[in-house]
């Protein structure tokens, strides 16, 4: 059996009927292969300019944390968790000068502590560079984290970004246990003290470390077939050849995923940006803040139904807005594109939605993609940088065995340093700095074609 040469966005998935190649992968329905995590966690905020060495107990803290996750093929999964922090009982730290209000200990806990939403893209570094083994016990991930989170003690938020490794040790078929250790960088509107206002992830950062152990159970039908399938985020990998197995039915939908370096993809577009700082009327935004860019990306879809791709887009560095005002910096905009403009950097995760809702097929033309995306906005005026996050849709469209085009919409929000100008945004939970992106372009689908089976 060939790889199909119809396939669409580098998604050159085989089918599933009579197949002996070897380190192939069975990745199963789009709703197989979830778990639940369930935990405990300490963490030590190391606000800017002050002494990590008197973290304890200045800034420790212990909380509650639950997940849930999905694993879309053998190497990559995302994973949602959601951490409740400084309000657990039996568990106070009567000497936390740093969990905002400053200086005040007890007072925010008193207040309900602090809570953050965590979105996670996991990748199994075992899977990824090393062999696949169905009796592997131990899997080491890493994983990039973009969120949100909130002080009650201070009533104010702000975007977090982070990196992180989680470890876990499967004990049965259905449960595990995990240790998790992340480094995470916040604005100063969440940490809340007058010494570190104005710092943000950009200009030096307030960050903390973050350390969990917990419990991990599994969730849908276990796999019985004798085949190389999915289970419990590795891979069930029996000698038995796929050969007089049926994967074609209704009970047994899914697709056989290629190896590391196949189904990767290139883009090139241009964009237009609506940049929308917190109190301006977005009535206005055409022309003040409307600035035009180039962007380009590198991806791999790792099941037709999950992709990851690394994007850069630079912005308002060829092409001029005369009437921009809502850039920075805000006294004299027009500076912003004498000085190269601003650029993101980020990672998107995508989902293929067609494929999802309605199977994969390598003779479909249309596809509908979500996004969710991660990453770092540079003001180059000012030097400046700040966690950006947004979502977003695209619309792609097969021309021929290489080539598509797409148009994307989304929208990513930042701190008042991301924007580069003097408002409130993020650090306050009343409202945001947002800035709408639509683009368009074209994709070349790159990897291995025809290769025989």
């Amino acid at each position: 059996m060939g790889l199909s040469l119809s396939s669409v966005q580098a998604q050159v998935f085989e089918q599933m009927d009579s197949c002996s190649r070897e380190n192939v992968v069975v990745a199963d329905g789009f709703w197989q292969n979830c778990f639940v995590q369930m935990g405990l966690d300490m963490t030590l905020q190391n606000p800017y300019g002050y002494d990590f060495s008197k973290v304890f107990p200045n800034g420790k803290s212990f909380g509650l944390d639950v997940a849930v996750g999905k694993w879309f093929s053998h190497q990559v999964g995302g994973r949602l968790k959601f951490n409740w922090e400084n309000k657990l009982p039996l568990l106070e730290n009567d000497h936390a000068n740093w969990l905002a209000p400053f200086d005040q200990p007890g007072v925010n806990r008193e207040k309900g502590g602090y809570i953050a939403f965590y979105g996670d893209a996991l990748f199994n570094l075992h899977n990824l560079f090393g062999a696949y083994r169905a009796d592997r016990t131990w899997n080491a991930t890493l994983y990039p984290r973009m969120g949100v989170n909130y002080n009650f003690g201070v009533s104010k938020g702000a975007l977090l970004l982070g990196i992180g490794v989680l470890n876990t040790y499967r004990i049965s078929d259905r449960w595990s246990v995990y240790g998790d250790i992340a480094y995470i960088m916040t604005g100063s509107g969440f940490v809340g003290s007058e010494k570190v206002e104005g710092t943000g992830t950009g200009s030096n950062s307030n960050g903390y470390l973050s350390f969990g152990i917990g419990a991990q159970f599994e969730l849908g039908r276990k796999k019985v077939h004798d085949s190389r399938f999915m289970v419990n985020g590795s891979v069930e990998n029996t000698e038995s050849s796929f050969l007089n197995t049926d994967y074609t039915n209704s009970t047994n939908r899914g697709v056989l995923t290629n190896g590391i370096w196949d189904n990767w993809f290139v883009q090139a577009g241009m964009d237009m940006s609506l940049m929308n700082p917190y109190g301006c009327n977005f009535g206005k935004v055409i022309p003040n803040g409307m600035i035009f860019g180039l962007n380009g990306a590198l991806g791999k879809w790792f099941t037709p139904e999950f992709a990851v791709r690394a994007r850069v887009q630079w912005d308002n560095g060829l092409i001029p807005n005369n009437g921009v005002e809502w850039v920075a910096p805000a006294d004299d905009p027009k500076e912003n594109y004498k000085k190269g403009g601003l650029a993101v950097i980020s990672v998107d995760g995508m989902m293929n939605l067609t494929n999802i809702i309605a199977g994969y097929n390598p003779d479909r033309k249309w596809h509908t993609i979500g996004y969710a995306r991660a990453g770092i906005i540079s003001q180059f005026v000012e030097g400046s940088a700040s966690p950006v996050g947004g979502m977003g849709l695209e619309e792609t469209y097969r021309l021929n065995d290489r080539w598509s085009l797409f148009g994307a919409f989304g929208y990513q929000v930042t701190t008042s340093e991301g924007m580069g100008v003097s408002t409130t945004g993020m650090e306050v939970a009343a409202g945001s700095n947002g800035f709408f992106d639509i683009d368009f372009g074209v994709r070349y689908d790159l990897g291995i074609w025809d290769s025989g089976i």
